[in-house]
């Protein structure tokens, strides 16, 4: 699907229907994340894989019939695993029947790359909110950096090994960014998401809860920053 818009609302309009006609809007972040996966050439009935999978576990641990509703962030990890699995059972195919595409989106990482890092740059050009922001945003230009030049020839297991270490690379900065963030923006953020997610507690298991909570710290920290995901592409 070549319309990236349109792409997005079909994920959009699967995710409502697995939310149980909960409608979640997929702006910002959210929207960049699944337009990436547009952009990288994932198919939907992959993208809907991973998010069946992702409802499949979180329903097995829920206490009851009811459920807060799920965030297309909160499925990446299984997005990505759908998308690695399918290229494997596809094999060699992949490449000979879609080799234009194939072209196609290999030059999106290394733009992406660049992206990120320009957007990281500007971040960088602000004052510090508090100590330690820029240690940890400067480390992650330079990893980016470094992968630069492979990601321009890079194709099949090797993009994806790249996507990964994007995957990757993107949870350590969000990990170390609430290391080194101060007590009262940390305190501040934690409040606003247990109201958020406070309706929902009681039918939520503790490790449920404890996920979507990360999940909804780390996004608000990097909204709040104006950070890019590393792994959109």
């Amino acid at each position: 699907m070549s319309d990236y818009a349109e792409y997005c609302r079909a994920v959009e309009t699967y995710l409502c229907q697995k939310n149980r006609g909960r409608l979640i809007r997929l702006v910002g972040p959210s929207f960049e994340l699944v337009r990436g996966w547009a952009e990288q050439g994932l198919p939907l009935k992959i993208v809907m894989r991973g998010i069946d999978e992702r409802v499949t576990r979180y329903e097995a641990k829920s206490k009851s019939s009811r459920r807060y509703p799920l965030h297309i962030e909160f499925c990446e990890n299984d997005v990505l695993r759908a998308f690695d699995d399918w290229r494997r059972s596809v094999g060699p195919t992949i490449d000979v029947d879609q080799r234009d595409d194939s072209r196609a989106t290999a030059k999106s990482l290394p733009k992406h790359l660049t992206t990120v890092m320009s957007r990281l740059t500007a971040c960088l050009m602000n004052p510090e909110p508090w100590p330690g922001l820029h240690v940890v945003l400067n480390r992650v230009v330079r990893a980016l950096d470094e992968l630069r030049e492979p990601a321009k020839t890079a194709r099949g297991s090797v993009r994806f090994d790249l996507l990964k270490s994007l995957q990757n690379l993107d949870g350590a900065m969000m990990r170390d960014i609430r290391v080194v963030a101060d007590e009262p923006t940390i305190k501040a953020v934690e409040a606003e998401v247990a109201t958020e997610l406070g309706v929902f507690r009681e039918r939520m298991s503790q490790s449920a809860y404890e996920e979507a909570t990360k999940l909804a710290v780390e996004q608000r920290l990097r909204v709040q920053l104006g950070l890019p995901r590393l792994s959109s592409t």
